[in-house]
Protein backbone atom coordinates (compact mmCIF):
# COMPACT_ATOMS: atom_id res chain seq x y z
CA UNK A 1 0.00 0.00 0.00
CA UNK A 2 1.27 3.47 -0.88
CA UNK A 3 1.97 5.94 1.91
CA UNK A 4 -0.91 8.40 2.36
CA UNK A 5 1.53 11.23 1.62
CA UNK A 6 3.12 9.55 -1.43
CA UNK A 7 3.02 11.60 -4.63
CA UNK A 8 1.26 8.86 -6.62
CA UNK A 9 -1.32 8.28 -3.89
CA UNK A 10 -2.24 11.97 -3.95
CA UNK A 11 -2.18 12.14 -7.76
CA UNK A 12 -4.63 9.23 -8.06
CA UNK A 13 -7.14 11.19 -5.96
CA UNK A 14 -6.81 14.73 -7.30
CA UNK A 15 -6.03 13.71 -10.90
CA UNK A 16 -7.44 10.19 -11.42
CA UNK A 17 -6.70 8.71 -14.85
CA UNK A 18 -8.35 5.86 -16.74
CA UNK A 19 -6.25 2.77 -16.10
CA UNK A 20 -5.51 3.60 -12.46
CA UNK A 21 -6.45 0.64 -10.19
CA UNK A 22 -9.11 2.64 -8.30
CA UNK A 23 -10.09 5.03 -11.11
CA UNK A 24 -13.80 4.19 -11.30
CA UNK A 25 -14.33 5.06 -7.66
CA UNK A 26 -11.76 7.82 -7.07
CA UNK A 27 -12.89 9.83 -10.09
CA UNK A 28 -16.47 9.71 -8.77
CA UNK A 29 -15.35 10.68 -5.27
CA UNK A 30 -13.53 13.70 -6.71
CA UNK A 31 -16.72 14.77 -8.52
CA UNK A 32 -18.73 14.48 -5.29
CA UNK A 33 -16.26 16.54 -3.26
CA UNK A 34 -16.12 19.26 -5.92
CA UNK A 35 -19.93 19.47 -5.86
CA UNK A 36 -19.95 19.85 -2.07
CA UNK A 37 -17.40 22.65 -1.64
CA UNK A 38 -19.09 25.68 -0.04
CA UNK A 39 -18.44 29.23 -1.16
CA UNK A 40 -17.01 31.75 1.28
CA UNK A 41 -15.54 29.21 3.73
CA UNK A 42 -12.39 30.85 5.13
CA UNK A 43 -11.44 28.32 7.80
CA UNK A 44 -11.23 24.65 6.82
CA UNK A 45 -10.28 21.63 8.92
CA UNK A 46 -9.15 18.50 7.07
CA UNK A 47 -9.95 16.01 9.84
CA UNK A 48 -8.13 12.76 9.15
CA UNK A 49 -6.17 14.43 6.38
CA UNK A 50 -3.58 11.83 5.34
CA UNK A 51 -1.71 13.56 2.51
CA UNK A 52 -4.52 16.17 2.06
CA UNK A 53 -5.07 15.32 -1.63
CA UNK A 54 -8.03 17.71 -1.96
CA UNK A 55 -6.42 20.73 -0.33
CA UNK A 56 -6.10 22.78 -3.53
CA UNK A 57 -9.84 22.51 -4.16
CA UNK A 58 -10.54 24.76 -1.16
CA UNK A 59 -9.59 28.45 -1.66
CA UNK A 60 -9.52 29.04 2.10
CA UNK A 61 -7.46 31.57 4.04
CA UNK A 62 -6.84 28.93 6.72
CA UNK A 63 -6.53 25.21 6.02
CA UNK A 64 -5.66 23.12 9.07
CA UNK A 65 -4.65 19.47 8.93
CA UNK A 66 -5.38 16.93 11.66
CA UNK A 67 -4.49 13.23 11.79
CA UNK A 68 -2.87 10.51 13.85
CA UNK A 69 0.45 11.34 15.45
CA UNK A 70 3.31 10.69 13.05
CA UNK A 71 1.62 12.13 9.96
CA UNK A 72 3.93 14.84 8.53
CA UNK A 73 3.26 18.59 8.84
CA UNK A 74 0.11 18.51 10.98
CA UNK A 75 -1.55 21.39 12.75
CA UNK A 76 -3.23 18.99 15.20
CA UNK A 77 -2.54 15.42 16.22
CA UNK A 78 -5.07 13.01 17.67
CA UNK A 79 -4.93 9.54 19.15
CA UNK A 80 -7.30 6.59 19.06
CA UNK A 81 -10.02 8.70 20.74
CA UNK A 82 -10.08 11.15 17.76
CA UNK A 83 -10.15 14.18 20.10
CA UNK A 84 -8.39 17.42 19.10
CA UNK A 85 -6.93 20.30 21.07
CA UNK A 86 -8.39 22.80 18.57
CA UNK A 87 -10.71 25.53 19.82
CA UNK A 88 -14.45 24.92 19.51
CA UNK A 89 -16.80 26.59 16.98
CA UNK A 90 -13.86 27.85 14.94
CA UNK A 91 -14.30 26.32 11.47
CA UNK A 92 -16.59 27.14 8.56
CA UNK A 93 -16.11 23.70 7.03
CA UNK A 94 -14.76 20.29 8.03
CA UNK A 95 -13.64 17.86 5.34
CA UNK A 96 -13.73 14.20 6.31
CA UNK A 97 -12.95 12.09 3.27
CA UNK A 98 -12.74 8.30 3.71
CA UNK A 99 -11.95 8.67 7.42
CA UNK A 100 -15.03 7.54 9.37
CA UNK A 101 -14.50 3.84 8.61
CA UNK A 102 -11.07 4.04 10.27
CA UNK A 103 -11.99 5.65 13.62
CA UNK A 104 -12.74 3.46 16.64
CA UNK A 105 -15.77 5.50 17.73
CA UNK A 106 -17.65 7.22 14.88
CA UNK A 107 -19.97 8.90 17.41
CA UNK A 108 -17.06 10.52 19.28
CA UNK A 109 -15.52 11.64 15.99
CA UNK A 110 -18.78 13.21 14.78
CA UNK A 111 -19.39 14.89 18.15
CA UNK A 112 -15.93 16.43 17.79
CA UNK A 113 -16.93 17.71 14.34
CA UNK A 114 -19.97 19.32 16.01
CA UNK A 115 -17.78 20.95 18.64
CA UNK A 116 -15.34 22.37 16.10
CA UNK A 117 -17.78 23.83 13.57
CA UNK A 118 -19.34 27.27 13.76
CA UNK A 119 -23.12 27.53 13.86
CA UNK A 120 -24.30 26.69 10.33
CA UNK A 121 -20.83 25.42 9.50
CA UNK A 122 -20.77 22.55 7.02
CA UNK A 123 -19.45 19.01 7.29
CA UNK A 124 -18.39 17.34 4.03
CA UNK A 125 -18.14 13.65 4.79
CA UNK A 126 -17.52 10.64 2.59
CA UNK A 127 -17.07 7.04 3.64
CA UNK A 128 -17.53 3.55 2.27
CA UNK A 129 -20.65 1.58 1.54
CA UNK A 130 -19.20 -1.53 -0.15
CA UNK A 131 -15.42 -1.59 -0.37
CA UNK A 132 -12.56 -3.96 0.23
CA UNK A 133 -10.79 -4.01 3.61
CA UNK A 134 -7.99 -1.45 3.69
CA UNK A 135 -6.06 -0.81 6.89
CA UNK A 136 -4.84 2.74 7.45
CA UNK A 137 -3.91 1.66 10.10
CA UNK A 138 -7.25 -0.08 10.88
CA UNK A 139 -10.55 -0.52 9.07
CA UNK A 140 -13.65 -0.92 11.26
CA UNK A 141 -16.95 0.10 9.64
CA UNK A 142 -19.24 0.20 6.58
CA UNK A 143 -22.59 2.00 6.12
CA UNK A 144 -25.70 2.23 4.03
CA UNK A 145 -26.86 5.69 2.96
CA UNK A 146 -29.77 5.52 5.42
CA UNK A 147 -27.54 4.27 8.24
CA UNK A 148 -24.98 7.02 7.73
CA UNK A 149 -27.71 9.66 7.68
CA UNK A 150 -29.13 8.35 10.95
CA UNK A 151 -25.68 8.30 12.56
CA UNK A 152 -24.83 11.87 11.53
CA UNK A 153 -28.22 13.19 12.61
CA UNK A 154 -27.93 11.42 15.98
CA UNK A 155 -25.22 13.88 17.10
CA UNK A 156 -27.24 16.92 16.03
CA UNK A 157 -26.27 17.58 12.42
CA UNK A 158 -28.84 18.57 9.78
CA UNK A 159 -28.12 16.50 6.67
CA UNK A 160 -28.48 18.62 3.52
CA UNK A 161 -27.44 16.25 0.75
CA UNK A 162 -26.56 12.57 0.58
CA UNK A 163 -25.15 10.88 -2.50
CA UNK A 164 -24.31 7.34 -3.50
CA UNK A 165 -21.03 7.01 -5.40
CA UNK A 166 -20.04 4.50 -8.08
CA UNK A 167 -23.30 2.59 -8.32
CA UNK A 168 -24.92 -0.21 -10.34
CA UNK A 169 -22.95 -1.47 -13.37
CA UNK A 170 -20.08 0.90 -12.62
CA UNK A 171 -19.80 -0.65 -9.14
CA UNK A 172 -19.98 -4.17 -10.60
CA UNK A 173 -17.08 -3.48 -12.96
CA UNK A 174 -15.09 -1.95 -10.09
CA UNK A 175 -15.61 -5.09 -7.98
CA UNK A 176 -14.60 -7.37 -10.85
CA UNK A 177 -11.43 -5.38 -11.47
CA UNK A 178 -10.43 -5.45 -7.81
CA UNK A 179 -10.92 -9.23 -7.70
CA UNK A 180 -8.58 -9.69 -10.68
CA UNK A 181 -5.98 -7.25 -9.37
CA UNK A 182 -5.82 -9.09 -6.04
CA UNK A 183 -6.07 -12.64 -7.36
CA UNK A 184 -3.51 -15.27 -6.40
CA UNK A 185 -3.09 -18.27 -8.68
CA UNK A 186 -1.97 -21.40 -6.84
CA UNK A 187 -2.01 -25.18 -7.29
CA UNK A 188 -2.67 -24.88 -11.00
CA UNK A 189 -0.88 -26.80 -13.75
CA UNK A 190 2.31 -25.06 -14.84
CA UNK A 191 1.04 -24.38 -18.35
CA UNK A 192 -2.01 -22.58 -16.94
CA UNK A 193 0.12 -20.38 -14.68
CA UNK A 194 2.33 -19.52 -17.67
CA UNK A 195 -0.73 -18.57 -19.71
CA UNK A 196 -1.87 -16.22 -16.94
CA UNK A 197 1.53 -14.66 -16.28
CA UNK A 198 0.78 -11.60 -18.36
CA UNK A 199 -2.72 -11.03 -16.96
CA UNK A 200 -1.95 -8.01 -14.73
CA UNK A 201 -0.25 -6.15 -17.60
CA UNK A 202 -3.04 -6.98 -20.03
CA UNK A 203 -5.62 -6.01 -17.43
CA UNK A 204 -4.01 -2.59 -16.92
CA UNK A 205 -3.86 -1.89 -20.66
CA UNK A 206 -7.48 -2.93 -21.16
CA UNK A 207 -8.54 -0.97 -18.06
CA UNK A 208 -7.90 2.35 -19.81
CA UNK A 209 -10.37 1.45 -22.54
CA UNK A 210 -12.84 -0.04 -20.08
CA UNK A 211 -12.77 3.03 -17.82
CA UNK A 212 -13.33 5.40 -20.74
CA UNK A 213 -16.23 3.23 -21.86
CA UNK A 214 -17.72 3.31 -18.34
CA UNK A 215 -17.49 7.10 -18.27
CA UNK A 216 -19.24 7.30 -21.65
CA UNK A 217 -21.91 4.65 -21.04
CA UNK A 218 -22.70 5.01 -17.33
CA UNK A 219 -22.43 8.71 -16.36
CA UNK A 220 -25.71 8.39 -14.42
CA UNK A 221 -24.06 5.86 -12.05
CA UNK A 222 -21.27 8.11 -10.76
CA UNK A 223 -22.73 10.55 -8.18
CA UNK A 224 -26.40 9.84 -7.48
CA UNK A 225 -28.97 11.26 -5.07
CA UNK A 226 -29.47 8.60 -2.42
CA UNK A 227 -33.26 8.71 -2.89
CA UNK A 228 -33.03 7.84 -6.59
CA UNK A 229 -34.39 4.34 -7.34
CA UNK A 230 -32.27 1.66 -8.95
CA UNK A 231 -28.99 2.33 -7.13
CA UNK A 232 -28.97 -0.25 -4.34
CA UNK A 233 -25.34 -1.24 -4.96
CA UNK A 234 -22.77 1.48 -4.35
CA UNK A 235 -19.12 1.78 -3.39
CA UNK A 236 -19.29 4.87 -1.17
CA UNK A 237 -21.49 7.60 0.30
CA UNK A 238 -20.94 11.36 0.42
CA UNK A 239 -23.02 13.79 2.44
CA UNK A 240 -23.10 17.40 3.49
CA UNK A 241 -24.55 18.39 6.85
CA UNK A 242 -24.93 21.62 8.80
CA UNK A 243 -24.20 22.17 12.47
Amino acid sequence: MLSLSATEYIRERIEPRPGDPYYLHLSDLLLAIKQAIPSGADRILDYGCGGSPYRNLFPALTYHRADLAGTPSLDFEFGENSLLSAASKDYDCILSSQVLEHVQSPIVYLEECQRLLKTDGILILSTHGLFEDHNAPSDYWRWTASGLTKLVESVGFRVATIKKLTTGPRAAIFFAERAVWGAEFRRAPLQHIAALAGLPIIQRINARRRHRACDACFPQYRVVDAASPGHSTYIAIALTAFR
